[in-house]
Parts: C-alpha cells; structure tokens; sequence
C-alpha cells in the first residue's frame, strides 16, 4: 500500500510539473515586451491529443497524460509493441475410454423361461456370433414347436389329393407352417433347431441363444436356474476393436473445436506413447452441472492395447489465424469497456480496444490500437487513475473524452 501511495505521488508530481512554470518566474511562458493571455492547458492538451487520436477511440471519462522518462522508470511503466501475431489456441482436458455404443449388442431373451445352462460363463470371455450364450427352456416355445409338428403333420402332398381343393387346401396349410415357423423365428430360435424339428419330428426341451455379434462379454446376469423374461438383460457383447474417448470440454473451449480435428490422447497405462485420434461427434447440448460437453473421440483399438474404463487426458492445438495482438496485461478492463494506455515518447493515451478471443496470453485486436504502437503492460492501474483523475478534475472536466 505504502509503494502504491509513493507511485501515485510520484505520477502525479511528473505529470503536474511537466505544466508547471519555474518558481519565482512568475511571468513565464510570456515573450518579452507583449504579454500574451494564458492558454487553457485542458485546450492545449485536447489540441495535441487530436492529430493521434485521429480514427481512434477516447473513452469518455479519460484523459491523455504526460508523464516525463524519470516518472515512468519510478512507476514501474513499461511498454509492450501491437503486432501481428499467429494465435494457436490450446485445448486440454481429461476423459474416460469407452465402449463404442454401435458396435455393443445387448441380449435378453423374447420369451420368458428358465436358463438350463450357461456356455458364456464369464466376463471378459472372447466370441464370435453366433456361438451359443446359454439355453433356455420356456413353455411358449414348446408349445410352438408343437405346434409348428401339428401343421407339418397336417401338410397334404401332391400324391394324397387332386383338384382345385385339394390345392387351396395345400396352399393354407403351407401358410400355417410359415406362420409356426416364424414365431420361432422370431423368438430367436436358431434356424439350425427348426431344420432339425422338421426332419427329426421331435421337439426339443430348451433352445439356445447366440451371440448377436463378435467381441467380448462386458456384463453377464445369466445364471443357470433362473427365470427370466423378456426384461431381464442377460449379457451386454461389444467388439472393443473400436472404442471411444468421451472428454468433458468446457464451454469456453468448444467454439474451437469441429468434427475430424486432430488431438494427442495419453491413455492410462500408455502415457509414453500418444494417440492420434479424431474428433467423431460433438453433441448439441452443454450438460448444466459441469457446464461441459462430452466430446467423442474415435480410438482404433485393432491391437487391444486400450482397455474400456481407463483415463486418458486430451491436448489440441487449434489454428486460429494471424491478426493484430496485445498482451492479457495490457488491458484494463472497465465494466463493459476494454481499456489500453498507448505510449508515445511522455504522451500516454487512453484508448477503448475491441478484442476478440484470448490465446497463450494475447488478445486479438479487432479495432482500437495500430500496427507497431506500444501499449503500457505495466503500473496500468496508477496510469488510470490519473487519467480519470485528470478527465474529471482539470480545467474544462465536463469535456473530458468528448
């Protein structure tokens, strides 16, 4: 505080003697032999802040200052150069590995029964489709198979009848036997059993279901003796040859990002060697509670060297263009203005900036500063306040940014 109070001092002494006659001179600034009315300084000041703040932006309530080398170098003031800038933007953030959901079959059985026996006895266990999960005994079923025997005993041949009705005849009972054999069907008894019901004329006890797909067993609920219906999920099968890294992205940093742009994935276990990956979706809504979004990325897991369920953390660098560019700490922001002190030689001048977004500590200029000024990045907050002290205390303060 002690410091802040001696830089004020300071600042305010530099400026103020920089306006000031020498003492005891009390006719200063006259030229001999025809005294000259005294100039407003508030005037004199305006009348050379003009040519420079030409197409520039005072903001109301400041004021240009002098401030001479000495002060300066006591005040801490230092200056940083406008400039073009290429702005790269880095995103970084955490996720989990996760199972591909369009690769990731879910198995419950149509009909309700009892399971008899468990082929897929454990997780983490490697199939292919259409290997056999476990069997089923289910009265429906039976009744089907039954019934699909009692049509197919029923069946005329061309051999027991002739004439229109005997075809008419054939012709409904064969439609019977498709029906029967689709209900079957569409329990998801295997074609296999129903081609060996209809040879062998013998129904079988139970049935069996198969695997829908390729991959490994990620959770199982079959147990032999239990009954079941069709709500009870008995096995979740996902093929993790492909698999995804959903991330949580703030929201800050999701204009930056599109659909295909590349990121660097440190998977747990793998930190030494990084993966590549895409981005595959980016979804349309921000979760309220985090205020992120759940960003996926598409991961090629052919060698099964990425495990389902392990963090992996996200860096992307994302191109944003070149354009004029001033430090983070050259800007002060006031309300809903953004202020820049812009030094020439003693003249520091206040001027409202318009930025765009912020990248590795430089803002983007949109309008306000020009190629090559300098703007001050240090004792910004003593420089404010003798401007506004200024703007509001001077001769001629009601003008002040007009």
């Amino acid at each position: 505080m002690k410091l802040r109070t001696v830089a004020l001092f300071l600042l305010a002494t530099g400026v103020a003697c920089r306006g000031q006659p020498a003492a005891g001179d009390e006719h200063a600034g006259h030229t001999k032999g025809s005294p000259a009315p005294a100039a407003d300084p508030h005037q004199a000041q305006a009348a050379n802040a003009m040519p420079a703040m030409s197409g520039m932006n005072m903001p109301a309530g400041y004021s240009t200052i002098n401030v001479d080398p000495a002060h300066a170098a006591a005040i801490g003031l230092a200056t940083a150069r406008v400039e073009q800038r290429a702005f790269r933007r880095s995103v970084r953030t955490t996720g989990i590995v996760a199972l591909d959901e369009t690769r990731t079959s879910h198995v419950h059985s149509k009909v309700r029964g009892w399971i008899e026996n468990v082929t897929a006895n454990f997780v983490g266990k490697t199939i292919k489709a259409g290997s056999p999960l476990c069997t089923v005994y289910s009265q429906e079923v039976y009744a089907a198979q039954l019934e699909f025997l009692s049509v197919l005993d029923r069946t005329p041949t061309k051999s027991d009848a002739t004439g229109a009705f005997a075809d008419a005849e054939r012709s409904a009972t064969q439609q019977l036997l498709a029906a029967a054999r689709r209900r079957l069907s569409l329990w998801d008894v295997p074609e296999a059993q129903v081609a060996r019901l209809e040879q062998t004329r013998h129904p079988e006890r139970t049935f069996t279901l198969v695997a829908p797909r390729s991959g490994i067993v990620v959770s199982k609920q079959a147990i032999a003796g239990i009954f079941i219906d069709p709500g009870t999920e008995l096995y979740v099968i996902s093929d993790v040859s492909q698999l995804w890294m959903l991330a949580d992205v703030y929201a800050a940093d999701v204009p930056w990002l599109r659909v295909g742009a590349h990121a660097s994935l440190r998977v747990e276990g793998l930190e030494t060697d990084p993966i590549h990956a895409m981005v595959g979706f980016m979804p349309p809504t921000i979760d309220e509670a985090t205020r992120t979004l759940k960003v996926r990325f598409d991961l090629d897991n052919k060698a099964a060297r990425i495990r389902p369920g392990a963090f992996a953390t996200v860096e992307m660098g994302v191109d944003l263009g070149s354009s004029l560019a001033i430090p983070e700490s050259s800007v002060i922001h006031a309300g809903d203005r953004s202020i820049v002190f812009v030094v020439k030689g003693s003249e520091i001048q206040p001027r409202a900036v318009d930025l765009g977004p912020i990248a590795d500590g430089y803002y983007r200029v949109l309008r306000g500063v020009e190629d090559g000024e300098a703007v001050a990045i240090g004792a910004q907050f003593l420089i404010d306040s003798e401007s506004r002290l200024r703007a509001t205390s001077g001769p001629g303060a009601g003008h002040a940014g007009h």
